[in-house]
């Protein structure tokens, strides 16, 4: 399976705020990367974003607490 990779908390944010969920995260030194199952449907996705698409705020900052938190579990 091929798989998308992130160290942008903002941008997976977004990605699992539009309804993809990554598998996984991996942790080298003090990097973290959350993993994503990779489909076409995401890099559009991953496009939208860094050309500035938009999500509800609320939704969106939910996410990016979630994700925080998760990242800084270990």
């Amino acid at each position: 399976m091929k798989e998308y990779r992130t160290q942008n908390l903002y941008e997976a944010s977004f990605l699992t705020c539009r309804g993809f969920n990554f598998t996984h995260k991996e942790r080298k030194g003090t990097k973290i990367t959350l993993v994503f199952p990779d489909s076409q449907e995401l890099n559009q996705c991953v496009a939208e974003f860094y050309a500035g698409g938009s999500a509800k705020a609320k939704d969106l900052f939910n996410w990016y607490r979630d994700l925080k938190d998760y990242v800084f579990s270990d």
